[in-house]
């Protein structure tokens, strides 16, 4: 594989495969986006986008069945098509994949060989700052109904303890193997993500033959809005999705706001309950650097809980109601059949 000397020494080799495992809200779509659009360019340095069990732009679909009867079948075949290109680097992408279950499967179906070839990368997210990002996506699309403490209670070590998910694909493929990135502006090279991902491989995404990316696919809608979603969906025919797709359109500006789920004294709780774990992380994974895992600046003693006030958040809510009756109307009066479900 052709690479700079600035790419990352533990990335695999010519005929290797590499899989970006997410995780979810670290940009994902963005990189996938980019891989995607730019299939030839990277072909011509030497890096495939790995077509087995690729639909659009990413290999989620591949999450139940990699964890179901056909996962032997399917790491066959990317066994196959990985050795069928000796002389390049196949990648997969998958957010859903930061998943404990993936490196089980990896383990008791992929072929020793494939084993031996590949590397995982994952961006980690600050808990408290995912675990707010995830109840937003599990609440707007109407799978939960529960406090956001209560929803990090049921499953704040199933998705966000990175010492246990990190450890399961360093068990399978060495500690050398997992290749650990922060999502954090500062981090990142040139604060971006798909730049830091290409930088990992020795690339430059300032590179003329690279399409550059679309910026602002995914925005952060409010708590309120979500939480409001969320309750058409259950309760409602509501398309939520085409729901979800005006509202980012909103001709006012979509309400967005992020740290309205979590006060700063329910971050630090949520951050002391992971800090052994981050810690552990840190000594395992993150070689280059003595830092704690994650910068938490904006949680010390001095620093202002940016949690919404009283009135905010009343006018937060008020404004929710206001923006979601506005984009049923739109969709109404464009396309009502788009509306609803089924």
């Amino acid at each position: 594989m052709p690479m700079t000397d600035s790419a990352d020494p533990s990335a695999p080799g010519p005929g290797g495969l590499l899989i970006h495992i997410g995780s979810q809200k670290t940009g994902s779509t963005a990189l996938q986006n980019f891989l995607s659009a730019n299939e030839t360019a990277l072909a011509g340095r030497g890096l495939r986008f790995l077509a087995t069990g690729r639909r659009n732009i990413s290999h989620n679909s591949l999450f139940r069945p990699l964890r179901g009867p056909d996962a032997a079948a399917i790491w066959a075949d990317v066994a196959a098509e990985v050795a069928a290109h000796p002389d390049t680097l196949s990648i997969m992408s998958s957010e859903n994949f930061f998943d404990r279950d993936i490196a089980a499967a990896m383990a008791r179906h992929m072929p020793a060989g494939l084993r031996g070839a590949c590397r995982v990368v994952a961006y980690a997210r600050r808990q408290d700052a995912y675990l707010e990002a995830m109840y937003k996506q599990k609440t707007k699309n109407g799978r939960e109904h529960l406090s956001p403490l209560d929803f990090v209670a049921k499953v704040g070590d199933e998705i966000a303890d990175y010492r246990a998910i990190l450890g399961a694909f360093a068990d399978v493929i060495g500690d050398d193997a997992v290749i650990l990135r922060r999502f954090e502006r500062r981090a990142l090279k040139n604060g971006d993500v798909i730049a830091d991902f290409l930088g990992v491989l020795g690339l430059n995404m300032a590179d003329a033959d690279f399409v550059q990316p679309e910026r602002d696919a995914n925005q952060t809608l409010s708590r309120a809005v979500t939480e409001q979603m969320g309750a058409l969906a259950r309760h409602t025919k509501i398309n939520v999705r085409e729901l979800a797709r005006e509202m980012i359109l909103d001709p006012d500006g979509a309400p967005r706001r992020s740290r309205d789920v979590f006060t700063k004294g329910q971050c630090l709780q949520i951050m002391a309950h992971f800090a052994d774990g981050n810690a552990a992380v840190c000594k395992r994974f993150i070689k280059d650097d003595d830092g704690p895992l994650f910068d938490m600046a904006d949680l010390a003693p001095d620093a202002p809980d940016r949690y919404p006030p009283p009135q905010e958040e009343l006018a937060l809510y008020a404004q929710a109601q206001e923006r979601i009756a506005a984009a049923i109307g739109r969709i109404e009066r464009r396309n009502r059949a788009r509306l609803f479900r089924g």
